[in-house]
């Protein structure tokens, strides 16, 4: 393992953590109180009945998955974060693993050959396969990564943001999206079994209408060839700084 010991936490000018979240309040803060003493972190709240009342949310209409992902986008350029992590925030985590997470996303900010990173989704029948837990625990390569928690460059979501509401209002393909310009780019997709969460939810929306919205989004994508199947980018994750723990 290369995780440090615990330490006081220094939050970290690279990345900008937004926590997505529509009436599950509770979990909202939980993930904000886990998240902000080590990064600039804000709950976006897409129209919650009641809102979500913490000094780190935001409260917006209700402007579903795609509009959320151009507000981390925005909010993120105005900040000069080079990285953004999205997440759900009905998502669960151990509190075993709370900490690792946090080491993993600060250890990979400093990468420069990494495109997208997510921790594993522990619960089978929630997630594609190349997202779900694999044996060993290890961080993989992998051709595709799910939206549901990613850490994503922002110069991949300038690929494709902001997106347009009025075609894809609902965010299918986003993911699909994002790891095609990484694969394109030359860069790693990595998904962590080292370290789970589990999305226990539903979508809670029509997916014929999501499906119906990706494939008329894909048209309007400058440089975007939707993939059958996309090879692995191979190689070892490459560093900033070699001076970090292990």
């Amino acid at each position: 393992m290369f995780l440090c010991k615990k330490k006081t936490p220094v939050p970290s000018d690279r990345i900008l953590c937004c926590i997505f979240n529509h009436d599950e309040n509770e979990k909202a803060i939980g993930w904000s109180e886990r998240l902000s003493p080590w990064f600039k972190t804000l709950i976006l709240d897409s129209g919650s009945n009641p809102p979500c009342v913490h000094p780190t949310a935001v409260t917006l209409d209700n402007i579903y998955y795609s509009g959320l992902v151009n507000e981390a986008w925005r909010r993120a350029k105005e900040g000069n974060f080079p990285w953004v992590v999205i997440l759900t925030s009905d998502l669960e985590i151990s509190p075993e693993n709370e900490f690792p997470l946090v080491r993993k996303i600060e250890r990979i900010s400093r990468s420069t050959n990494v495109g997208l990173y997510q921790p594993a989704n522990a619960r089978k029948g929630t997630s594609h396969i190349h997202s779900s837990y694999k044996w060993p625990p290890i961080i993989r390569r992998s051709w595709f990564q799910e939206g549901w928690f990613h850490m994503v460059r922002v110069d991949l979501l300038d690929k494709i943001c902001p997106i347009d509401l009025n075609i894809n209002r609902l965010g299918w393909g986003i993911d699909v999206a994002l790891s095609y310009f990484s694969i394109m780019s030359r860069r790693l997709i990595l998904v962590d079994s080292g370290v789970t969460v589990e999305h226990p939810g539903g979508t809670g929306y029509n997916r014929e209408e999501a499906e119906r919205q990706m494939w008329q989004w894909y048209k309007t994508i400058p440089g975007f060839t939707d993939p059958q199947y996309l090879g692995t980018v191979h190689g070892p994750i490459r560093y900033e700084h070699r001076k970090l723990c292990k």
